[in-house]
């Protein structure tokens, strides 16, 4: 028996090697499972973490580009600001309104000047303006008033109202009549800091 155990101790010794070989295998391939899981769960996380990086990036590319347009806007405002009169004088926007209607000869101008309004960083005047004349006349005058525009002066124009003078002669050649607006100046708020916005 002994003699027989000899003889076939080099197989029981071949059956234990590769168990141990087989053992080993599995243990690999565990290690290699779980390392491949790893690998895959690192990579969905450095793809997250790559995206969000990314929408970082992007972020702060538009908060510059957000800021340098508030910038821009706030220099123009500013820019703006300073084209507009520090004040507005009763007498010159009464004194254009009353010039414009003598060169034009439309009959009884009535300027009527408003409160003044602040809008934060500029303030506006109304002008009631009424007057009667022809609708030529009313389109030379309005026309005056956009020249005037184009010079650096504003008044806009915000209510027009026209309607036939109940008083004319209905056989005149040209109809008379009657000029209901609000015209509308503009100055400048001296105490409004852009930089507060």
């Amino acid at each position: 028996m002994i003699d027989h155990l000899t003889k076939s101790i080099h197989i029981i010794f071949l059956f234990y090697a590769g168990y141990l070989a087989y053992d080993h295998q599995i243990l690999q391939e565990t290690r290699l499972l779980d390392a491949t899981s790893q690998f895959d769960a690192n990579k969905v996380k450095l793809t997250r973490v790559e995206r969000d990086l990314k929408e970082v990036k992007t972020f702060e590319e538009n908060l510059e580009q957000s800021k340098k347009r508030v910038q821009e806007v706030v220099e123009k405002i500013e820019t703006i600001q300073r084209q507009l009169p520090s004040e507005i004088k009763d007498a010159q926007v009464n004194g254009t309104l009353e010039e414009f209607s003598k060169t034009l000869k439309i009959i009884n101008p009535t300027p009527v000047p408003k409160e003044e309004i602040n809008h934060k960083f500029y303030i506006s005047k109304d002008y009631n303006f009424d007057a009667e004349g022809t609708y030529l006349q009313f389109l030379i005058f309005f026309e005056k008033l956009e020249n005037l525009a184009l010079n650096g002066r504003i008044l806009n124009v915000k209510y027009v109202r026209l309607q036939t003078n109940k008083n004319a002669d209905p056989r005149s050649r040209f109809q008379i009549l009657n000029l209901s607006t609000t015209l509308e100046a503009y100055k400048y708020n001296t105490d409004f800091d852009m930089r507060k916005l």
